[in-house]
């Protein structure tokens, strides 16, 4: 009897699930793709869509039941992945705790985690509404970060220097936040530049390990990142602190596998504190970027570790030259025209991947959702890479209609 092809569901179909679906595709997988929005561009690379919420537990687990899949992944989707986690949960597929990917995928009860376990934490407070928070008010020192506990791609989070700007802050929070809970922050001081990037985790241990140092442009949102530079130029002392700390995470939590998006921040004196672990890998062609600098392909491994088989890291290479990926956008709202690539930096440019087609809607850069499109870089030295990346905005530019 000839064995039967293996079924995998991947959680989503933006631009971001497209390449995980592609590999997942050449490997002879059957595909299943599933989201709230049939339009996505992702489902026509797979063999079969379903229009159930990625959010939606139960409805995801009844239709991996019935179609007895093999494997199911979320990538690139924080609100995914404890879909992901619970359903590999119920069906005994490979995955990873629920109750821990719920953790992390929920800032509130991260934090409590945080604190529980004695990392490094700015202080904080979970709350519902304006009363809510009014009681602790006086217990913070402004200025405080402001964010939803449940949203991914910095959407809606506001930095408020006084009591009288939390309304405006918290209205901002809510419209992004599902459960409608927002959680409030102490602001840190920064010695380096903001950390962002991917780990691998297998078999409970980091395998894989590549953070860089983020960017934003301060005019449009100094919190959502436009850019990420590898490899980070941060001390080697402080990339060994920032892995001693994940694993403890890791370790604590039970974690067996996957790709996981990491943000970090190194205050004045070295302490590093563990913003954001995100159980699964990182929007805004991270992935791909690391496979461009390292040849090590974080999509491949994802794909292959939640179907039940080792991810292998094949030639990997130190980065020897230096890598950015770019969110391209707009510091206004418009109509899509083109991106314009200007000469100075044309020859620098490994790929441009549009997420709006011409006419789209196109919005000011407030979040994730409001990406244009995503620049692969790749500079022959440190001296161009930070010419160009000083005027970026000027040489991959969005032109509206």
């Amino acid at each position: 009897m000839q064995n039967q092809t293996k079924k995998i569901l991947i959680l989503g179909g933006t631009s971001f699930q497209i390449p995980c679906i592609k590999y997942a595709k050449a490997k002879g997988f059957h595909v299943i793709t599933c989201d709230y929005n049939p339009d996505n561009p992702g489902h026509k690379y797979s063999d079969e869509f379903y229009n159930i919420s990625t959010t939606d537990l139960k409805a995801v687990l009844k239709l991996g039941r019935k179609l007895e899949i093999d494997g199911i992944l979320a990538y690139a989707s924080d609100p995914a992945a404890p879909t992901a986690a619970y359903v590999a949960e119920k069906m005994g597929l490979p995955g990873n705790p629920y109750k821990s990917v719920k953790t992390l995928s929920e800032k509130d009860l991260y934090k409590s985690f945080l604190r529980l376990k004695k990392f490094n934490t700015p202080s904080y407070g979970a709350y519902g509404s304006l009363k809510d928070f009014s009681g602790s008010s006086d217990e913070f020192r402004y200025p405080i970060i402001v964010k939803p506990v449940d949203s991914s791609g910095s959407k809606g989070i506001s930095a408020v220097n006084d009591f009288w700007e939390m309304d405006k802050a918290i209205d901002y929070a809510m419209k992004f936040s599902r459960c409608k809970r927002f959680i409030v922050e102490e602001f840190i001081e920064k010695k380096y530049p903001q950390l962002d990037g991917d780990i691998f985790v297998y078999d409970g241990k980091i395998i894989a390990y590549y953070l860089g140092d983020q960017r934003n442009d301060v005019e449009v949102n100094p919190f959502v990142p436009s850019s990420i530079n590898y490899p980070s130029m941060l001390p080697e002392h402080i990339h060994a602190k920032i892995q001693s700390d994940l694993q403890r995470a890791i370790d604590l939590l039970k974690i067996k596998f996957g790709g996981f998006n990491i943000e970090v921040i190194v205050d004045e004196n070295d302490e590093v504190f563990l913003i954001e672990i995100g159980a699964r890998n990182g929007g805004n062609c991270i992935p791909d970027i690391i496979k461009c600098a390292s040849n090590v392909d974080m999509i491949k491994m994802s794909v292959d570790a939640c179907m039940g088989e080792e991810p292998r890291i094949h030639n990997r290479k130190d980065i020897d030259k230096f890598y950015t990926t770019y969110v391209i956008h707009s510091n206004v709202d418009g109509k899509f025209k083109s991106v314009k690539v200007h000469e100075n930096i044309s020859d620098y440019v490994l790929d441009i991947r549009l997420m709006v087609e011409k006419g789209g809607d196109v919005f000011t850069f407030k979040g994730s959702n409001c990406t244009v499109g995503i620049g692969l870089l790749e500079f022959p030295n440190l001296e161009i890479r930070n010419e160009m990346m000083d005027k970026i905005e000027e040489f991959i530019a969005v032109e509206l209609e």
